[in-house]
């Protein structure tokens, strides 16, 4: 389990190393740094529950993986996620926020999905409509909740450092070392 879950949280974090490499990019020409973050989370969020003594499930479905988390493990990470940038975030509506990834996820990555069934100036006269209304953030198709990511992002790694860590900890008591 220790040796899956380090292997998890490396390919996280090289996802979301990624992921900032082309959120930082001023040439990017899609979402896919938005998606990599999600893929990172979704790691992240495996890791956690392998750390916590059970197997994540194959899927995507992110509120339904963050119940699988005892209690005091989602109270955890979410009081780290909340304490990250107060006051710029909502997690009122966690669940909506898991469905809003998943979403992002799967149907998002293959954004032309969505207007398969318009014609071109079908789909521009759509697009031209939602940014006359003001772009309403609420009604976009695919919808980041980059800040609400980057927290969760956050609480997950400080939860997973820290059982990485006592498992670290435990090694080196019982080799007769002291542990850093």
């Amino acid at each position: 389990m220790y040796d899956h879950a380090i292997r998890m949280y490396a390919d996280a974090n090289a996802r979301l190393a990624d992921a900032d490499i082309l959120a930082g990019s001023l040439d990017r020409q899609s979402d896919s740094g938005a998606l990599l973050s999600i893929l990172g989370f979704e790691v992240l969020l495996k890791c956690a529950i392998v750390l916590s003594g059970t197997s994540p499930k194959n899927n995507h479905k992110y509120a339904a993986q963050w119940s699988t988390l005892p209690e005091s493990v989602r109270n955890e990470i979410l009081s780290s996620a909340v304490s990250r940038m107060p006051g710029y975030t909502d997690f009122s509506d966690l669940n909506k926020l898991l469905i809003a990834y998943q979403f992002a996820f799967e149907k998002g990555r293959y954004h032309y999905e969505f207007f398969k069934d318009y014609s071109l100036v079908e789909q521009f006269e759509l697009s031209q409509f939602w940014m006359d209304l003001g772009a309403p953030l609420d009604e976009a198709l695919v919808q980041y909740f980059p800040n609400e990511l980057t927290c969760l992002i956050h609480g997950l790694r400080r939860y997973i450092e820290r059982r990485l860590g006592e498992r670290n900890s435990d090694i080196a008591s019982s080799e007769g070392e002291v542990a850093p």
